[in-house]
């Protein structure tokens, strides 16, 4: 009976060797996890926080492309057989403009008159400065 209770205390205590070892094996084993999971959790913060600067800008992108600019229409000025753009007008009198030593910036209202019988254009610009230019 003596081996049997030598025996049962080496059982126990290789049993609590055992028990110790698996204890340790599992607070490693939840440490591990633990960073794991915060790890897991810093990169769902940084994938949440890109979405939301993502979503800012695409809703900023969406609102930009909600107002787009009006159709700006190309209007040509036909007469026996010739023609010109309204924009080619007024890029004519405000170069005749800066010619005559004006800046071009200081350009505030433009108004242009065509007279297609005389082969002209009119304008008048910032309600002091007249001129014409030849319409084609």
């Amino acid at each position: 009976m003596a081996q049997k209770t030598v025996t049962g205390k080496a059982v126990s205590d290789a049993k609590e060797t055992k028990v110790s070892e698996v204890k340790e094996e599992v607070k490693n084993v939840v440490k591990e996890a633990e960073a794991k999971v915060e790890t897991a959790a810093e990169k769902v913060e940084d994938a949440v926080k890109t979405v939301k600067k993502t979503g800012r800008k695409a809703a900023a992108d969406t609102k930009a492309k909600a107002k787009k600019e009006p159709v700006k229409a190309d209007i040509i000025v036909q007469f026996k057989e010739r023609e010109t753009s309204i924009q080619s007008l007024e890029e004519k009198v405000k170069a005749q403009f800066v010619a005559e030593g004006h800046r071009a910036g200081c350009i505030k209202s433009l108004n242009i008159y065509i007279k297609p019988e005389d082969y002209k254009a009119y304008y008048v610009i910032n309600e002091k400065f007249s001129g014409s230019v030849d319409l084609f």
